[in-house]
């Protein structure tokens, strides 16, 4: 293993992934968000130094019809524009 490649192991921080929904004021996202292991969602979504929300296997449905409007590999939300999110471990049905 080369300089670099030990640099970027030691960097690497574990993660843990939930499945979440998003709510913005016209849709809704369903996707998994990529937390540091043991982390909560909502130290996460208090870190001032991070503006941007990384989702992965998104869906991305209008709001109130339910139509699927986009389904991507990767999102990137503003924090500014999050009405509200949740884990879905935590829907009830």
């Amino acid at each position: 293993m080369d300089e670099k490649e030990r640099i970027g192991q030691e960097m690497k921080v574990e993660q843990s992934e939930i499945e979440v929904t998003v709510f913005m004021q016209n849709s809704r996202i369903e996707g998994k968000l990529h937390l540091p292991s043991g982390g909560r969602l909502t130290d996460y979504m208090a870190l001032a130094e991070r503006q941007f929300v990384p989702v992965t296997d998104a869906k991305i449905y209008l709001v109130p019809s339910n139509e699927l409007l986009y389904s991507v590999s990767f999102l990137s939300l503003n924090k500014d524009f999050i009405v509200f999110i949740f884990p879905k471990e935590n829907q009830i049905n």
